[in-house]
């Protein structure tokens, strides 16, 4: 058999449109979630040192992308404060209520961390996915993002000068130790 011979199994072309992006912290912005991308990962290469000619081989460390979303804000600005408290409850609190709340949001989890530091970092993280439908809109496939944070929120920008109600949308960027795929 060669491999002109082998056909493939399903000849269904990926839609960009068939995702669902599932946050335990952010419930609400899960819903008004308009897109995500799959990050790019890069695997670092190392030489063989060599006078003559380079000589490449694979390394073993990958270095994965950040995540990024785009979300519709809802008229109370909910999702929008729920990605703004968090980053706020890890960056800068202005009182330890703020870190208190960080850490009784869902998603908290034991992290990687291990003795005093992991229970103080449980809250800053959370587990996340992008579930991918088929053509049928069945989840197909899952990319599970491991210790997810935010890193960056978008500007709002309001301006009344517009003709045409453009509602305002939201970029959010989200760093995390890895992701996996699995079958839905």
């Amino acid at each position: 058999m060669s491999a002109f011979d082998k056909q493939p199994e399903n000849n269904n072309f990926l839609s960009p449109l068939g995702f669902r992006f599932i946050v335990k912290k952010l419930p609400i912005v899960n819903f008004y979630c308009q897109s995500a991308s799959l990050p790019s990962v890069s695997l670092q290469e190392t030489e063989i040192p060599n006078p003559l000619v380079r000589i490449p081989l694979a390394g073993t460390k990958l270095t994965y992308a950040p995540l990024d979303i785009r979300f519709r804000v809802d008229e109370d600005m909910k999702n929008y404060l729920e990605v703004y408290n968090w980053m706020t409850g890890m960056g800068t609190p202005e009182d330890s209520k703020e870190y208190t709340d960080l850490n009784k949001t869902g998603g908290s989890r034991p992290t990687a961390g291990t003795g005093k530091m992991g229970n103080v970092m449980q809250g800053v993280f959370s587990d996340g996915g992008l579930v991918i439908l088929t053509s049928a809109q069945n989840a197909n496939i899952r990319i599970n993002f491991v210790d997810l944070y935010p890193i960056n929120l978008s500007p709002l920008q309001f301006d009344v000068t517009g003709t045409d109600v453009a509602y305002l949308e939201a970029d959010a960027t989200f760093n995390y130790r890895q992701f996996t795929v699995a079958s839905a």
